[in-house]
C-alpha cells in the first residue's frame, strides 16, 4: 500500500510541475555561478500573445519544466519594465537566450513560440552550439 501512494504521490508531482523561475537577472546569474548551470533568459512584454502560449501551454508541460529546472536559471525579463543587459537584443517576443560564464557566453538569439518538443530540441542545440 505504501508502495502506491508513493507511485501516486510522485505522478501527481510530475503533472503540475512548473519552471522555476529566478527573481531577477542579477538573481539568476548569481545562482548560476553557484550552480554552474547556464542562465535562460526570456525577453517578453505583457501584451504578447506568443510570450503566454509559451508560458501556458509549453512550460507548464512537465517534460519541458523539468528540462528547463534540470539543466537552466531560467529568468523572465519584461521588455517594458526590466533593464536590458545590452548583449540581450529582443527580436520580438518572446525572444530567448542562455546566458553562461555570468554573461561572456551567450548564445543566439531564440526568437517564437515553438511547442514543448521543439522548443527543447531548440535550446539543447544551442547548448551544444556553445561548448556545453
Amino acid at each position: 500500500m505504501r508502495k502506491i501512494f508513493f507511485a501516486l504521490l510522485l505522478f501527481a508531482g510530475t503533472l503540475f510541475a512548473e519552471v522555476e523561475w529566478a527573481m531577477d537577472y542579477s538573481d539568476a546569474l548569481a545562482e548560476s555561478r553557484e550552480s554552474g548551470k547556464p542562465v535562460l533568459v526570456m525577453i517578453s512584454q505583457e501584451s504578447c500573445n506568443y510570450c503566454f502560449f509559451m508560458k501556458s501551454q509549453v512550460f507548464t508541460k512537465p517534460k519541458a519544466a523539468r528540462f528547463i529546472n534540470e539543466n537552466f536559471i531560467p529568468v523572465e525579463l519584461d521588455l517594458q519594465s526590466d533593464p536590458l543587459p545590452p548583449y540581450l537584443k529582443p527580436y520580438g517576443t518572446p525572444t530567448f537566450y542562455i546566458v553562461a560564464d555570468g554573461g561572456k557566453k551567450v548564445s543566439r538569439p531564440i526568437v517564437g513560440a515553438a511547442k514543448a518538443d521543439a522548443f527543447i530540441e531548440r535550446i539543447q542545440k544551442e547548448l551544444e552550439n556553445m561548448g556545453r
